[in-house]
This record gives C-alpha cells, structure tokens and sequence, in this order.
C-alpha cells in the first residue's frame, strides 16, 4: 500500500548559511523509485519504478503518477518496463531509459507506442530534452545518445565521461554527472565523478565542477546548479567557480532529482520515497 506522510520536522541548515525548506511532502511505499519528473501541462508528477535488480530485464518496472500534492493517482499508469531510471518529455511522448531500450510511452494514456532497442548500449540512464531533441546517458559504456525524429543514435563515447549517469540540457550544453572511475562491484568507485560540460558543437568535454562524488541527477532551480550524490545522499549546489558546496545531507539512494519552478522532487531510491522539498 502506499502511503504519503506530512513531515514537519525541523528545517536543514545548510553549510552556506542558509535554510533548506520544510518537506512538504513525503509519498512512500515505492520499490526503488529511481526518476521524478514533473508534467506541468497535466500538473502531475511521474515516477520511476525499478521494482527489483535495476540491472536485470525482468518486465517488472513500472511508471507511477502522483499529484501534486503527493497523493497516488495511479499506481500502474505505465507497465511491463524492465528498470526504468530517466525520463524526459518530448511532445506528446514521454522518453524512458530502460537498460539496453528507449520507450516511447504515450502521455495521454500510458501506453508505449515504440521500444527502441540498443544491442550496443548496456545500462542506459538518465534522459534530458529540450523539447526538439534529447540525450540519453549509459553509465557502463562511457557512452552518450542522441534522440530526435524518433532516430536513437550514438551521440558521444569517451572514457572522460567516466560513467556517465545524470544528463541536463542547460543554456547550449549538456551537463553530464560523471559515477567516477574505477567503478566496484558494490557502485563505489576508486575515484569520484564531476560534473561534466559536453559542448553541443564541438562535443568537447570540459570539468564544471570537479571530485563530487557519485553523481545521480542533475537540475537547476533559478541561477543554482543542483546535483546528488546516489551513495552519500548529499544534495551540492554548484556555483559559478566550479565549487560543489553541500546544500543538504539525505539518505544513501538519492537518485534521479528533478525539478519545477522552486520545488525540488527527490526520489529516495533505498528507502523507496519521494520527498518533495522547495529550494532553498
């Protein structure tokens, strides 16, 4: 059964000075929520669910809508997924990262009208878009993919990607959280992951913000650069000179953050939550 919680706990105190705001709600009783997305022309949350091993293709993952309020509108809106991570919408689509495919799902009914499949990609991730094309992350391969009229191709493969996972189109480039090099077999890694700039001309790589962490989602709110840590759960706000200085501290799992207008969306991949918090 899920169920949401109206938290009023004390307020977070961030390391800059200033107050991270109340909750204003957690939703809970997700299996491994992994994506949030905001769909502003139906005022409606989306959600990822992984429901089990996010690396096995076991038909088990599914798409979840929420008000905006927090409060469960359909538990099953999309179906039959593998472990679907990052979402974007392009039209009338919503994109959808699934392992080795892209869904095409149907905003208006859930449905999914097309799965790309990608014999080169392994563990695709995160999906953003700009509403003509879109860009999608595949953590194991250092690999980057293009999305537009409904073509999926390799955009970008690069071991300075480093295990790309979040993916934000901002201003003419595209910001990618690097996990880190050296990846184990418990998703640490030897060293940790920055977030990237990839020149949308060029395709130049360059540091924004270096030895974050291991970087899950990527978002910015006004002139404020966000990103998380999956392993810590540490939320860092980047400023212009490339410094990540920690805004809030959550729990290990903090996945895929997103955001609409001042309002946070924070999926708690292990607790199997979705907080949703403003900013700052």
């Amino acid at each position: 059964m899920i169920k949401k919680t109206m938290l009023a706990g004390l307020a977070l105190v961030l390391n800059t000075g200033a107050v991270l705001a109340e909750e204003n709600w957690t939703a809970g009783g997700f299996d491994m929520p992994e994506s949030a997305l905001f769909d502003r022309a139906r005022n409606r949350i989306i959600l990822s669910t992984i429901i089990g091993n996010p690396g096995v293709a076991d038909g088990q993952g599914s798409l979840v809508l929420l008000s905006p309020e927090g409060d469960v509108i359909d538990a099953n809106w999309a179906v039959g997924l593998d472990a679907p991570k990052g979402m974007a919408i392009l039209g009338d689509v919503l994109l959808v990262a699934d392992l080795t495919r892209l869904h095409e799902i149907d905003l208006a009914t859930g449905e999914i009208r097309r799965s790309i499949a990608m014999p080169e990609a392994v563990f695709l991730n995160d999906v953003t878009s700009d509403g003509e094309v879109a860009f999608v992350s595949d953590l194991m391969t250092d690999s980057l993919w293009r999305y537009a009229d409904g073509a999926f191709t390799l955009w970008l493969s690069d071991p300075q990607l480093a295990h790309p996972n979040g993916v934000f189109l901002d201003e003419g480039r595209l910001l990618v959280g690097s996990w880190g090099a050296g990846l184990r077999d418990d998703f640490t890694t030897e060293t940790p992951g920055s977030l990237l700039s990839v020149s949308l001309d060029t395709r130049e790589i360059s540091v924004v913000a270096p030895g974050i962490g291991n970087i899950d989602g990527i978002t910015r709110i006004d002139d404020a650069i966000l990103v998380s840590d999956w392993v810590t759960g540490g939320l860092f706000e980047i400023g212009r000179d490339g410094v990540a200085a920690q805004t809030a501290q959550f729990a290990p799992g903090l996945a895929d953050i997103s955001s609409d207008g001042s309002t946070l969306y924070l999926p708690m991949m292990l607790d199997g939550t979705l907080i949703s918090r403003d900013y700052p």
